[in-house]
């Protein structure tokens, strides 16, 4: 028979996380943190703004739940 076929060789090793992907592709799990992130700060920032609001006026924090009556 012939010669053996020569074998490949490793001419570069990337590390880190999934390196041989896009920059987009990489990143995604960071956006979806951000963008729970940011969700879970909006309720936060719309309840305080509601009790600040009630607390200005002088009704209490369930002051909203009075009026329906």
């Amino acid at each position: 028979m012939g010669k053996p076929s020569p074998q490949g060789r490793i001419l570069r090793v990337k590390e880190g996380y999934n390196p041989n992907s896009s920059s987009v592709g990489s990143h995604i799990p960071l956006f979806l943190a951000f963008v729970t992130g940011l969700g879970l700060l909006s309720v936060i920032a719309a309840n305080a703004l509601v009790a600040l609001d009630a607390r200005i006026r002088g009704k209490g924090v369930h002051a909203r739940d009075s009026e329906k009556d």
